[in-house]
This record gives C-alpha cells, sequence and structure tokens, in this order.
C-alpha cells in the first residue's frame, strides 16, 4: 500500500462510520414509521426498474464499443481537430 493513500483511506473510514452514525441518530429520533404493502410494492419495483435500465444502458454501451460502433464519431472527430 502507498503512503498516500492512507489519509484517502481514513477519510472515506470517517465518512463511513459519520454516516452510520447519522442512520442510528435519525432512526432513533423518528417517530414511528410503517409503510403499507402498496408502499414496499411501489420500492420493489423502483429498485427492480432502476436495476434493470442501469444493466440494459450499460451493456448497450459495453456492446456498442466491442462491435466498433463508437469508432465513426471518434474518426469525425480526430479528422475536424487540427495537429498540434
Amino acid at each position: 500500500m502507498n503512503r498516500t493513500n492512507i489519509p484517502l483511506i481514513a477519510v472515506a473510514v470517517v465518512a463511513i462510520l459519520l454516516c452510520l452514525a447519522f442512520i442510528v441518530w435519525g432512526l432513533g429520533n423518528l417517530p414511528e414509521v410503517s409503510m403499507g404493502i402498496h408502499g414496499w410494492i411501489a420500492l420493489g419495483l423502483g429498485t427492480v426498474v432502476s436495476v434493470a435500465v442501469g444493466g440494459g444502458l450499460a451493456a448497450i454501451l459495453i456492446i456498442s464499443r466491442r462491435n466498433g460502433y463508437d469508432e465513426a464519431a471518434h474518426q469525425v472527430f480526430k479528422d475536424s481537430e487540427p495537429d498540434l
């Protein structure tokens, strides 16, 4: 491990601990909150749809890059820029 990474890791650990402390404090100070079945269904569907859309877009990006569909756009950019 490089010595320059130690402060970064320390800041990340402190940030995670502060987030956890805020969650514990917040849950202790909230009034009793309950969510009905419709809320749980909406939460589940929203999570599944969000993950599916993100995964689909990532797959399209990877497939496009591997098949060379992006090369034409890069070539136009290279042709329009003068050499420095």
